[in-house]
């Protein structure tokens, strides 16, 4: 009897291990898919906020640096406001690590045309920050 309780146990288990198996591959594989979606979405949003990071910082940098002293002197032209956002997206590129270049690359496309995009839009917001900021300041 006992030997026959063991050739049955024996039996089941060996049916069972297949199944079982089957089951926790599928369960491992949904695992790794669900934590590689994550790690996409934690990754993009940190190339985002790094970009907006370089984006802005150039932006004020450049102003600071260029814009204000050639406003300051009457100078601004437009020649020199060309180069305000050249100088602007020279530095945007220069402080974006390469997996972020690589990013908007391949999500973008042209990464000049896309900063020059987000420059040009971060110019118009910090002119109507500080445009809201002198008429409040009044």
């Amino acid at each position: 009897m006992h030997e026959f309780l063991m050739n049955l146990a024996l039996a089941v288990v060996t049916a069972a291990v297949p199944i079982i198996a089957t089951y926790l591959v599928k369960y491992i594989k949904q695992l790794s898919e669900s934590a590689a979606a994550n790690t996409d979405n934690v990754q993009t949003k940190s190339y985002i906020a790094e970009i907006t990071a370089a984006v802005t910082d150039a932006v004020s940098a450049t102003s600071q640096t260029y814009v204000d002293a050639l406003k300051a002197a009457g100078e601004f032209t437009v020649e020199a406001q060309k180069e305000a956002a050249q100088k602007a997206l020279t530095a945007c590129i220069a402080s974006l690590t390469p997996a972020a270049t690589a990013f908007i690359e391949s999500v973008y496309g042209d990464i000049t045309e896309y900063l020059t995009i987000k420059i040009e839009s971060e110019v118009r917001k910090q002119k109507l920050e500080l445009s809201t900021k002198t008429t409040a300041g009044s």
